[in-house]
């Protein structure tokens, strides 16, 4: 079984952490844009999520960083899941299930009723991850020089059954 990860909200003395997670996720990729412009919103995090309605969580276990992930609200009903990040050493163990159930549940419970994604088409596991969890591809698109898939999940009340 899994150990407990602990999920809060983001604080600024983990921005450092943060940024290594994110980075380490994107080794491989060429991104045609440079790490300013990509990591933009994640040196922004306060103004882009949280002071937008948003949300933007971080992931420890024990002392040890290993996930994150936030939305950042388009309109009133309408977020869109981003920076969503585990650990490499601890994927397909629950933790990103985690994560992406407390995210809708919050998303839902300030309003939103549908969350859209895009991820890089290069990742199968990634895009069977959402599938799995109920996320329909929407269309495609580009991040920089990255093609992606974008996602969309209607949220209802079954995202709040059994949240803590």
């Amino acid at each position: 079984m899994a150990a407990l990860m602990r999920l809060i909200r983001y604080q600024p003395e983990f921005q450092e952490l943060l940024l290594a997670l994110h980075r380490s996720a994107r080794e491989g990729f060429t991104l045609g844009m440079s790490q300013q412009e990509d990591e933009a919103d994640l040196l922004a995090v306060e103004d882009v999520y949280l002071h937008g309605r948003g949300e933007f969580l971080l992931g420890f276990i024990g002392e040890r960083f290993v996930a994150t992930g936030g939305f950042k609200r388009l309109s009133d009903d309408l977020a869109e899941l981003r920076r969503m990040r585990i650990a490499r050493d601890l994927q397909g163990r629950g933790y990103g299930t985690l994560l992406l159930r407390e995210l809708e549940r919050r998303a839902f419970q300030s309003g939103v009723r549908t969350l859209c994604l895009e991820t890089a088409r290069r990742r199968p596991l990634t895009l069977e991850f959402y599938r799995k969890h109920g996320y329909q591809e929407a269309g495609q698109s580009f991040y920089g020089a990255v093609e992606t898939v974008q996602f969309s999940k209607v949220l209802d009340e079954r995202v709040c059954e059994g949240a803590a």
